[in-house]
């Protein structure tokens, strides 16, 4: 079966499961608020005649999780000199738990018919339908209202991204749209189901608050954070309106693992070249299925460079070619491992922020791009990249030079944001865990969950707290290298090896962090001296900074390259 085919089976579902959604909105709707209305409008000039109540009932209905209550009757009454018998009550049909209607219903028909009060509406046109009680409930009028409104929005939304996939199926060839093309939209979606969904309890603070009952106010939580999504919202509208759809022609397309990615990305109007950056990213996503499925990216491979910018007409098109390694791995979008390719457009940040981010089909290939940089803008882009890696390197790790060589200080109190979020995490966990030993109560299950809990957290506190407090120093003297490693200042590890040659020294990942579209990897410097490896430098922020630093030690040092 192929790509095209599997997404088109694939929006057809999203299609019918969105049209359940809407149908079941629409039912809703029309079922409850709109039937409700045509009844008592329709029923406004019937006639009203004396009856005998002979049951009122109030029904309690149980269920698994809550209970439910409704009103029977039935009851007698003539028109036109015949008599009927009737057991409606009102509009309202079936059960609820919303308010105390229903007990005040049977209260005051009890009332009424200890006071020989009890009237009913008849149809004059068929006499046999009537109703006991003719009022309208606004609460459950507008409960179901916004139970309508939010299903049948959730399955309009699911059509439209239906409809955006199959059209997504029949663009022109090569021609991607951006991932903000419709971020926006999405954001207000969701800020108005906040709204919908917690609308009914926000009415109801008024009758809570006087029943003292102040937790109701947490429930404002709700429409603040929708208040600040549709602020973000309004904010990446803007942002879209301004600068375009700025669609991107690939070429080669698909791009090409062992050959070429590049293409151009249309602006609708000129910017400075010095303003922008394309980043190409590689994905290694894992998806995990069932009750709690989640979706973790890990970043296989990224580089970054400044796009050539040309004017075109009245805007402008940005020019960009990469070759990424040929060991690199093809987009693969089935099943639970998959791979993603994402290219990130970044530009001016006034008037306002310009990022892109554009989903792209990557195959092994040795295709080549027609799409070609001058050279002039070759040679001051890698001028200026290996000018801002070589002034990152200086600010992040402190090179000296001492009288017997030179000392390499890898300062603490760097990066904290990710350092600061490990420790966080595995606080948490501990806590929890903690907190599950201390409420067991001889309950095995909370024992094992505790020692489970504990057994992340534990590790990734420790560590986080290493890691805020480290530090790392090396001295070189000749071909000598002693490296020390400090906590809090306080010495903890001695290594010491022989550096001798370029091709000693290696580039260790440590990880990497996203914000948003960026995504910082860190890295370490080390060399290899026999069976060990002796650090150099750690905390290292980006690829092209750790290999700024090792150039810059080789010619420092003058190692050879054997």
């Amino acid at each position: 079966m192929t790509s095209t085919t599997k997404n088109k089976r694939s929006g057809r579902g999203l299609s019918l499961f969105g049209m359940i959604f809407l149908l079941i909105g629409l039912g809703v709707i029309v079922a409850g608020p709109v039937q409700t209305l045509y009844e008592h409008f329709t029923s406004a000039d019937w006639p009203q005649v004396p009856a005998e109540l002979d049951t009122i009932t109030l029904k309690t209905h149980s269920g698994s999780d809550s209970t439910t209550y409704s009103v029977e009757a039935s009851y007698r009454y003539q028109f036109n000199g015949r008599s009927y018998a009737g057991t409606r009550v009102g509009y309202d049909i079936g059960s609820d738990n919303l308010d105390d209607y229903h007990r005040q219903v049977v209260a005051r028909l009890k009332r009424a018919r200890q006071n020989d009060q009890i009237r009913v509406w008849v149809n004059p046109d068929d006499p046999s339908e009537s109703y006991l009680v003719r009022e309208l409930r606004w609460r459950k009028m507008l409960f179901m209202g916004l139970f309508g409104v939010v299903f049948g929005s959730v399955g309009l939304f699911i059509q439209i991204l239906a409809r955006a996939r199959t059209a997504k199926q029949n663009r022109q060839h090569g021609i991607l749209y951006s991932a903000e093309k419709s971020a926006h939209w999405l954001f207000f979606f969701f800020a108005f189901l906040m709204i919908a969904m917690s609308l009914p309890a926000v009415l109801a603070i008024p009758e809570e608050l006087a029943q003292g009952n102040w937790l109701i106010l947490a429930v404002l939580l709700f429409p603040i954070v929708a208040a600040a999504i549709s602020a973000g919202a309004w904010r990446s509208r803007r942002n879209w309106r301004f600068y375009g759809p700025t669609p991107l022609t690939m070429d080669p397309f698909p791009g090409q693992v062992g050959g070429d990615i590049g293409g151009r990305i249309e602006l609708p109007r000129h910017i400075g070249p010095e303003e922008c950056a394309v980043t190409l990213k590689c994905f290694r996503v894992r998806i995990s299925r069932g009750k709690n499925s989640s979706r973790h990216e890990s970043l296989v491979w990224q580089e970054e460079q400044a796009p050539e910018i040309r004017s075109e007409g009245s805007g402008a098109v940005a020019c960009f070619r990469f070759t990424p390694p040929d060991h690199l791995p093809a987009t693969d979008s089935e099943g639970r491992q998959q791979i993603v390719w994402r290219l990130v457009f970044s530009g001016p940040s006034r008037p306002y922020p310009l990022e892109r981010t554009y989903e792209l089909p990557v195959e092994q290939g040795s295709q080549k791009s027609t799409v070609t940089l001058s050279q002039s803008h070759v040679q001051r882009s890698h001028q200026r990249a290996s000018l801002r890696s070589s002034m990152a390197a200086a600010e992040q790790i402190d090179v000296q030079a001492t009288g017997t060589g030179f000392l390499v200080r890898s300062p603490g109190g760097r990066n904290l944001v990710f350092k600061t979020m490990i420790f966080l995490f595995g606080l948490v966990f501990t806590g929890v865990g903690v907190g599950l030993f201390w409420h067991a109560d001889a309950e095995l299950t909370m024992y094992f969950m505790g020692a489970v809990f504990s057994l992340f957290g534990v590790p990734f506190t420790l560590g986080g707290l290493f890691m805020l407090g480290r530090s790392l120093e090396a001295r070189i003297s000749g071909t000598r290298v002693k490296s020390t490693r400090f906590w809090c200042g306080i010495s903890m590890r001695r290594r010491q090896g022989e550096l001798m040659r370029a091709d000693q020294l290696l580039l260790i990942p440590g990880g990497s962090m996203t914000q948003g579209n960026r995504t910082k990897e860190f890295f370490s410097l080390a060399f290899k001296d026999g069976d060990q490896q002796i650090l150099l430098a750690e905390g290292i922020v980006g690829r092209p900074v750790a290999e700024a630093l090792r150039d810059n030690l080789i010619r420092l040092l003058r190692l050879p390259e054997q």
